[in-house]
């Protein structure tokens, strides 16, 4: 089996001998690699039906490693896990606003988890929004790449904080692009803030087209585009 590269990065946000439950597994990749590579003794694939499940039970049974049937689970987010079952909780593949959704469903219960280890396929600000409103820590931010797209994998743990006042508001820039993204893989970084920095162009250009007087929006992607300029300056 070949796999790519954001399914070695979220695999190697795993830690040796951590406990994982991936939700929304699909074929099982991650936690296969995960027990393959003898980094975890113990892992959970939950999906939402018994059809997809199937795929991560074949996975494992071409790789021959031996499972119960206790840890292929059908539910729907993390109703299939039990309070602390695991160290780590995987969503990998939807997009923020779902993932936030899962984890909201029963806080108590995913604060029972020692990290999050997400990947949203989209809407990554407002994800990283819920985790700071629910008091959590964002221990790592890593880019890879999938085809031709860049993906973003936000490694988070719990505090006891529940923060009612954000340091910016939610549709701020730097929520999808956080400062701390200049720490991530530089390459990645470039082609994903390059494709940004194109669209905020092609925005501004729009804008100056109009009838309308445009100067203050202008001015607000004018100060998007300087923040992510220096994002990527060497």
């Amino acid at each position: 089996m070949r796999f790519s590269k954001r399914i070695y990065a979220l695999r190697d946000a795993v830690k040796q001998g951590e406990t994982v439950a991936d939700i929304g597994t699909d074929h099982g990749y991650v936690p296969m690699l995960v027990v393959r590579d003898g980094i975890s003794n113990y892992v959970i694939m939950s999906d939402i039906s018994e059809d997809s499940l199937s795929k991560a039970v074949e996975t494992f049974s071409v790789v021959n490693i031996p499972t119960d049937p206790s840890q292929f689970r059908v539910g729907d987010g993390l109703d299939t896990i039990k309070f602390g079952e695991v160290d780590d909780i995987i969503i990998a593949g939807l997009g923020g606003h779902t993932i936030s959704q899962i984890l909201d469903a029963d806080i108590i219960k995913t604060k029972s988890f020692k990290k999050l280890i997400l990947q949203p396929r989209k809407h990554s600000g407002a994800l990283r929004v819920w985790l700071y409103k629910n008091g959590y820590e964002i221990t790592d931010e890593i880019l890879t790449s999938e085809g031709k797209f860049i993906c973003e994998i936000i490694v988070a743990v719990p505090t006891n904080e529940f923060r009612s006042v954000l340091p910016f508001d939610e549709d701020d820039i730097r929520w999808a692009y956080p400062e701390t993204l200049r720490n991530a893989d530089k390459s990645c970084l470039k082609k994903r803030v390059g494709w940004k920095l194109g669209s905020i162009n092609e925005q501004i250009e729009s804008l100056r087209l109009s009838d309308k007087d445009q100067a203050d929006a202008i001015n607000l992607l004018q100060a998007d585009y300087k923040y992510l300029s220096s994002l990527i300056e060497e």
